[in-house]
């Protein structure tokens, strides 16, 4: 289990995580809404260490561990990922090299390129795209279904998504969706942040949670999030 207790976050001296708790069961997909500066983002940004991102209180458990103020590879290393919202370029660094380099394959080149290209047709990937510098020249849907495929391949335990739907067009917002649900049918517990219906009904789910403020105020299920599409966060 990811296991967030009572979390208090700083960006630039500022507080903008206030005591956030909640829990996400491997095999367990959670979605996780809000207006915008209600600190969901940074909530992602603080679970996976980033030095920005400032823990002031609280705590983070992955399986019964401490990984509060672990660094952010040890945190990869214990079985966390996370998606970019927006992910930086890395020139000369393929996810080809990158999956390879990780050993996942067992430095088998022919069985890297071939799964890869795999998953990339489904999502309508170029091919070329995955011998080139991480995000680097790629469009915003481009990015976005980089992220994804490196989350198929690089997640361990539990995933967080924050916004990978923003910027695809309805065919890519299909097949991220049905990756994403796949990876939850695969006991990987998944953690989504958007502000979409639009991905939020193609999602096989089990509970929503909105941000305001720095805080959980509502939990639900499917209706809840109707409810936010139809009327608006003012509704809660």
């Amino acid at each position: 289990m990811l296991k967030i207790t009572n979390l208090k976050v700083n960006y630039q001296k500022q507080a903008i995580v206030k005591g956030v708790s909640l829990a996400l069961d491997r095999g367990e997909m959670v979605i996780l809404m809000g207006p915008n500066g209600s600190g969901k983002s940074t909530l992602a940004n603080a679970l996976m260490g980033h030095p920005h991102y400032a823990v002031k209180s609280g705590r983070i458990e992955l399986d019964g561990q401490d990984i509060t103020q672990a660094e952010p590879e040890e945190k990869v290393k214990q079985g966390l990922f996370l998606a970019w919202q927006n992910p930086m370029a890395v020139a000369g660094v393929s996810l080809t090299k990158l999956v390879r380099e990780l050993n996942l394959f067992k430095n088998d080149v022919v069985s890297v390129v071939k799964s890869l290209r795999q998953y990339a047709k489904k999502m309508n990937f170029s091919d070329s795209l995955l011998l080139r510098g991480l995000n680097d020249g790629f469009s915003g849907g481009e990015r976005k279904k980089l992220e994804m495929l490196q989350a198929i391949f690089l997640a361990k335990k539990y995933v967080l998504f924050d916004e990978i739907d923003t910027g695809l067009d309805v065919d890519a917002l299909k097949a991220i969706a049905k990756e994403i649900n796949l990876l939850k049918r695969k006991n990987l517990g998944c953690l989504v942040i958007t502000h979409y219906h639009r991905l939020i009904k193609l999602l096989d789910f089990d509970k929503v949670m909105v941000m305001r403020q720095g805080k959980i105020v509502k939990t639900g299920g499917r209706a809840l999030a109707e409810k936010i599409e139809n009327h608006g966060y003012t509704s809660i």
